[in-house]
């Protein structure tokens, strides 16, 4: 991440025929920091001079710099997208059981497995076609052309040419006017009431003055983007124009530094959230169980009981029961459900696994301008000098704001006077005769104000508005405090008194805009400065950008749903505070983006967990303080609708997109909200976590029943004197249990947000699967020994078959107990849904009748003696018992009911 204040800007070097190299080579830095340097100096640093580069050297740093383009979209080739698609171990895993299956024949179960892989592969695809058009989102944002000076040779008179903007180099000189695009970044050499929107590199909504100091102060400002000499890529010119030198292009730029993958030091794409990882070592711990599991199964079985052709078709068998092959399908089709409820509320899902994120989400930071706040300069009200309500200093100030409508190009105005006269004509203050507009002058960043000469009555009159301060200067008197009352003297005493309102006023969040008038007639023609003297004030007007409507009590159904809440802003921290305090956060401190290089990465955790607000950040900063909690083992969501949230919406593990938010952002964003009103993102919430909490519930009885019978095969392997049990009759007994577990999936009555997240912590899992699935195997072993009494020690005729079909039997009643059962752990929802119930229902009737029917008869099975039934009725109920007893304990004593 890059520092703050006085660092050198990543621009690579270059060379130019016939003039020295640049310094520090195509990657190297550069001998002092050009952009900290004189007008001059900067140039001779970069290797140009203030008529342009000749076409030679232009094309000559072209081709060593490339082109300025911030993220090349490189198109995967074909072979690489087939590699990434089947990168994953589940799909890999799938595979390899489909290739063993095949040769020895079984291709029903080639059939099913292949359709597994083959779906998890355009799953992957699609989401890989989804990150090549959030590219193409963030590439779009450069402008097509610049306006550059370009010689053809060093000899020739510069000329003012359009080229296409991924065409300029550093060095090259490039004029700006209002409404471009800034297309590099640059160092001013001149400027003319240059002011530039940097929203999407900052997020803060007004516009910032520019200005070609030759010389930089000599104390660098708190943030990189407060250097008044410089304009960067991603900005845009809102008045005036200018002329600057281009420092640096492309992915070295800021913008293009904050959305780099890869980078040192710049934020890189999120990788698996805390679900998919908790998903991911489950697999791979099944993956590495059956690697354990299969040799030990053949070799114990051939030492004790001698080598047997059906050996390898069975631990074929075993390994497919043992992996949970519908998981995708089932996870896909809870995550799908989830993305349908929300798209009823408005909210449009990017990504299925966004909803497993809603669910584990205990961590939200949130941009203020545009995201809790409109984005919009609103008029809170205007103020006498004594800063009781008055509505002239508006009036006044609406009537600049109209001359220079008048008198400028409409489409340039300024949003400060857009939202003056907006206020003015609903307040009915320009209602009536207006002033004639003489003179229009322009705002002037170094100034910091602007202004008219109008007639009235018959006079002339010089208004200004502008900087509290820079106004306040040229004031000699204030307004009376009633009309028709004569100025009173501006002595001390009184510039104290208004300092003090400023201040207060500021520390709610608000800001003024000081208005003045001339006593006396001023010249036309030619402004002076002489004029702006011995100025009356007339007061202020008061700004703000106020919060979304519904802001307060969405934060507060998320904060009652267990989510910590974070403020992450480019904005002043005053403003940022009182915001936050305002929509009923409580944060602890308030850190600058500045104070973020001395932190670790604990320390940011740390701040952002007591609810900190965040202020002055940079998009590096934004991402810094996201990838920290998640090293902190955060579920983190990040909140945003600008370019410069882009880095923070990758970073995160939920990616949330307002309704407004700019094109790249909306498609880095996991969860796009349908609207303003940010209370469905509370409702989501709910959504999320009983899906999440299906998922996990799914994951514990797959995890425990599946691993319960895989020790169970081994254990019968030991124990019996024949195999425990048929190829086929493996593969259709989980065939059956996975076919209950989809109705995970069927729709259920909604639950509540809960009080907790839901995640899938990996330890648990494990831990649940180990103790449960050894319940579950020794109800297989007391299985065994009671058929064992039941057949004379398997010495009957039927011996085999019979325990074929009590195992059978007793596998499906014993998991369809555990369905419901096991649902149950998870408080988010404490009672199962009813599709649940009538699945383990279904399984329990297939487990009983299915045998002695006539498939049952093909498959090998027999119809059980009289004398069986009981002990097995007995196995049952032991093993109902002790998974009540086990899941009492758990809660009870471990409390693990989020996973």
């Amino acid at each position: 991440m890059p520092d703050q204040g006085a660092r050198l800007l990543p621009l690579p070097g270059g060379r130019a025929p016939g003039r020295r190299p640049l310094p520090g080579g195509p990657h190297g830095p550069l001998p002092g920091d050009p952009a900290r340097l004189s007008r001059l100096a900067a140039l001779r640093a970069v290797a140009a001079t203030p008529r342009g580069l000749t076409e030679g050297e232009a094309e000559s740093r072209l081709a060593e710099h490339g082109d300025n383009l911030v993220l090349p979209l490189l198109e995967p080739t074909w072979p690489g997208r087939l590699r990434a698609a089947l990168g994953d171990p589940f799909a890999a895993l799938l595979a390899a059981l489909a290739g063993v299956c095949a040769l020895i024949g079984s291709w029903g179960s080639v059939l099913i497995l292949t359709l597994l892989v083959l779906t998890a592969g355009l799953l992957r695809l699609h989401g890989e076609r989804r990150t090549a058009a959030a590219l193409r989102a963030l590439r779009a944002l450069a402008p097509g052309t610049a306006t550059v000076l370009r010689r053809a040779g060093h000899s020739e008179l510069p000329t003012a040419r359009e080229v296409p903007a991924e065409q300029l180099v550093p060095g090259d000189v490039v004029k700006l006017a209002g409404g471009d695009a800034v297309p590099a970044d640059l160092r001013l050499l001149r400027a003319q009431g240059l002011t530039v929107d940097q929203s999407a590199l900052t997020g803060e909504a007004a516009a910032v003055p520019r200005h070609a100091l030759d010389l930089p102060p000599a104390e660098p400002p708190g943030g990189p983007f407060d250097e008044p000499q410089l304009c960067f890529a991603g900005s845009t010119v809102v008045t005036g124009s200018g002329t600057g030198v281009v420092l640096a292009t492309g992915a070295a730029t800021r913008f293009g530094a904050a959305h780099q993958p890869g980078a040192p030091g710049t934020p890189v794409d999120q990788g698996p959230s805390v679900v998919e990882r908790g998903v991911r070592r489950a697999v791979l711990a099944l993956i590495l169980f059956m690697i354990a599991a299969v040799p030990v199964t053949i070799g114990t079985d051939t030492l004790l009981h001698g080598w047997s052709g059906a050996l390898l078709p069975f631990a074929v068998a075993a390994a497919v029961g043992l992996t949970p092959e519908l998981l995708p399908l089932v996870v896909s089709s809870v995550l799908a459900r989830g993305s349908r409820q929300l798209a009823a509320e408005g909210l449009l899902v990017r990504r299925l696994p966004a909803i497993s994120e809603l669910g584990a989400l205990d961590m939200l930071c949130l941009d203020k301008t545009g995201t809790l706040t409109t984005g919009e300069l609103v008029v809170a009200g205007a103020l006498d000098p004594a800063g009781r309500p008055d509505p002239q200093p508006l009036r006044w100030a609406a009537l600049l704001g109209e001359a220079a409508l008048l008198h400028d190009e409409p489409g340039l105005l300024d949003p400060l006077d857009e939202a003056l006269l907006d206020a003015a004509e609903a307040a009915g203050l320009l209602a009536g005769p207006a002033p004639s507009v003489l003179e229009v002058i322009p705002f002037d960043p170094e100034r910091r104000r602007s202004g008219a000469v109008l007639r009235e009555a018959g006079r002339r009159l010089l208004v200004i508005k502008g900087a509290p301060e820079a106004v306040l200067e040229r004031c000699t008197t204030l307004a009376g405090a009633q009309p028709g009352r004569p100025p009173r003297p501006l002595d001390p005493s009184a510039r104290a008194g208004l300092a003090r309102l400023i201040e207060e006023r500021a520390g709610r969040g608000l800001r003024l805009i000081a208005v003045a008038r001339a006593e006396h007639e001023p010249r036309l023609g030619a402004h002076r400065l002489a004029d702006e003297q011995e100025l009356t004030l007339l007061g202020f007007v008061e700004l703000s950008d106020e919060p979304v409507d519904s802001a307060e009590e969405a934060l507060a159904l998320l904060s009652r749903s267990g989510v910590t809440l974070t403020v992450l802003t480019g904005d002043h921290p005053s403003t940022a505070l009182r915001l936050a305090e305002r929509l009923g956060l409580a944060p602890g401190r308030v850190l600058l983006g500045a104070e973020l290089a001395g932190l670790s990465e604990a320390a940011i955790a740390a701040a952002a967990a007591e609810q900190a607000v965040f202020a002055r950040c940079t998009p590096e900063q934004k991402a810094r303080v996201v990838r920290a909690l998640r090293r902190a083992h955060r579920s983190v969501g990040f909140l945003g609708d600008g370019v410069n949230d882009v880095p923070a919406l990758r970073a995160a593990d939920l990616g949330i997109g307002t309704a407004g938010a700019v094109g790249a952002a909306r498609e880095w964003a996991d969860l796009v909200l349908g609207g303003r009103d940010l209370v469905p993102l509370g409702r989501a919430l709910a959504v999320g976590r009983e899906a999440t909490a299906r998922v996990a519930a799914y994951l514990r009885i797959a995890l425990s029943c599946n691993l319960g019978n895989a020790v169970s095969m081994l254990a019968g392997g030991v124990l019996l004197p024949f195999l425990p049990m048929q190829p086929a009759q493996v593969l259709l007994q989980n065939l059956c249990f996975d076919a209950a577990q989809l109705s995970f999936a069927v729709s259920g009555r909604a639950a509540g947000p809960g009080e907790r997240p839901v995640k899938l912590r990996w330890g648990v899992l494990a831990g649940f699967a180990a103790v449960f699935g050894l319940l579950n195997s020794l109800s297989d072993i007391a299985m065994f020994q009671a058929m064992r009494a039941v057949t004379h020690g398997f010495t009957a005729a039927s011996s085999e078959s019979v325990f074929h079909t009590a195992w059978f039997t007793e596998n499906l009643v014993t998991q369809a107990i555990a369905l419901p059962v096991l649902y149950r752990l998870s408080r988010t929802r404490l009672r199962p849904p009813r599709p649940v119930w009538c699945a383990a229902g279904l399984l329990a009737v297939v487990g009983l009748l299915l045998p002695p029917s006539a498939l049952g008869e093909r498959l090998g099975f027999e119809e059980l003696p009289l004398a069986a039934y009981g002990p097995l009725a007995l196995v049952v109920t032991g093993y109902a018992l002790l998974l009540g007893a086990g899941r009492w304990l758990w809660w009870r004593w471990l409390g693990r009911e989020a996973f």
